[in-house]
């Protein structure tokens, strides 16, 4: 059963409660009117027929009451029904309903008078009806009855009140289920529509969503987000499919033609000894990019680090002096590393980061501009910093420096200037530890890399 036909069986039986209720209400108060109407009955009854017993006889007599023996009795109306006399001697008549008579003809009086109990009648010449109570005086019956009107009315405002909620119960229900239906139930099929489309290949489609205030809305947001950044993967997985394949095709060609050209017999022996230290030469960089895609796909599986309790400053130390063995002649300062700096992480991945870092400085900036290299914590942050004041890089290739295959120079050689792949990894890496990575650079001042990582994991 599909959701809008759950939020109609609902509504339909909200509705049929809501009718239940006020039915049961209307019935019972109907039920407690007449009630107390009955014991109004009674109670009066009991009291009149009293003083009429005694004027029984008189009655029976003189049909014709005198004015002072008229009983007073508000919305009463008594009546003597003598055994002998076809006439009825009214005695008294409601006053706000002087023309009130309960029709009894087919009353059985003997009966009613044994039993004493009110009964209902129609009334002569009245859209009302009446309650009915008989009492036996020896010489004839005594009617005793009051109208209902008074019930009626009470009943037909309990219909009008009942009408009215009802409208507006039913109203408030399909405004209600009208805003479910339009915020809620028409976004999920939107959106179910659109998975079904995604699924058949047509990934361009987005849902049209409500306002995110509500739960739909932000499924719809979510859903949409979810499909660029499904479409965004997807691109940047065909760029780097097309991107390493262009790496890996410079290398592959440059084997084939020197094995070509050695099984044709056309190298002499000192170009076959020039072709081998060619070929090693391609072989080696194609290892170096092979295991730089294998870091890479690494990364993006999330796969478990091995920590350990790594004393940052010491690192930072033993790479400026790595840096410094390489390039004796660039000046380094160590000055800004703080003493006792330790975090949890993967020891050799982060290793790797910083060196590809600091190698990248010594690669693209003149030996005659320095180096330098800082750390320090605070209570939950680890701050290191990588700086040189080299040329600098231009602000248009700045936002690329950690895209994958992304050279700033895009004339240089890559045995020199490598697959373009280290800043990737060494972003890969700091993410990998829940850290941060960024790079500031001023064209003539130089380029500074800062990376924030959290103290303890």
């Amino acid at each position: 059963m599909t959701l809008r036909s759950r939020l109609l069986l609902a509504a339909l039986v909200v509705t049929i409660t809501v009718v239940a209720a006020l039915t049961y209400v209307s019935v019972r108060q109907r039920s407690v009117l007449t009630d107390q109407l009955d014991s109004q009955l009674e109670v009066v009854s009991d009291n009149v027929s009293r003083g009429v017993e005694r004027l029984a006889g008189r009655f029976v007599a003189n049909p014709q009451p005198r004015p002072d023996e008229l009983l007073v009795t508000g919305e009463l109306y008594v009546a003597f029904l003598g055994d002998d006399e076809p006439e009825t001697q009214v005695l008294a008549r409601p006053v706000s309903q002087p023309d009130f008579v309960p029709d009894l003809e087919d009353i059985d009086l003997e009966q009613a008078a044994e039993t004493r109990e009110p009964f209902s009648a129609d009334a002569l010449d009245s859209d009302t009806r009446a309650r009915v109570v008989v009492t036996d005086v020896g010489p004839g019956h005594i009617v005793f009855a009051v109208s209902t009107r008074a019930v009626d009315d009470a009943q037909n405002q309990m219909f009008i009140t009942a009408a009215i909620a009802l409208g507006v119960v039913l109203a408030a229900l399909a405004a209600a289920l009208w805003s479910v239906d339009r915020l809620g139930i028409r976004p999920i099929e939107s959106v179910t529509k659109a998975a079904e489309d995604v699924a058949a290949g047509r990934s361009d489609h987005r849902v049209e969503h409500p306002p995110v205030a509500t739960e739909a809305g932000r499924l719809g947001l979510a859903f949409n987000a979810m499909l660029d950044s499904r479409q965004a993967t997807e691109a940047r997985q065909r760029r780097f499919v097309a991107d390493a394949s262009h790496e890996l095709r410079t290398p592959l060609t440059t084997l084939r033609g020197y094995a070509a050209l050695h099984a044709s017999g056309q190298l002499s022996a000192t170009e076959t000894d020039d072709a081998m230290a060619r070929i090693h030469s391609e072989s080696k960089r194609m290892e170096a990019l092979v295991e730089d895609l294998l870091t890479l796909a690494s990364l993006d599986e999330d796969r478990p680090l091995e920590y350990s309790t790594i004393d940052l400053s010491q690192l930072l130390s033993d790479l400026a002096a790595d840096a410094s063995a390489i390039q004796p002649e660039r000046p380094i300062d160590v000055s800004d590393i703080d003493e006792g700096v330790n975090i949890r992480g993967d020891r050799h991945q982060l290793t790797q980061a910083l060196t590809t870092i600091i190698n990248n400085a010594l690669r693209h900036t003149p030996t005659t501009a320095s180096l330098a290299l800082a750390c320090g914590s605070d209570e939950a942050t680890v701050r290191i910093r990588i700086s040189d004041d080299g040329p600098g890089i231009e602000p248009e290739h700045l936002g690329h420096l950690f895209e994958r295959f992304y050279r700033a120079d895009a004339g240089r050689e890559r045995s020199a200037g490598g697959s373009g792949l280290g800043l990737s990894i060494a972003e890969g890496i700091v993410t990998a530890h829940h850290g941060q990575i960024d790079a500031v650079s001023t064209l003539g001042e130089g380029t500074t890399i800062a990376i924030e990582l959290p103290l303890e994991r």
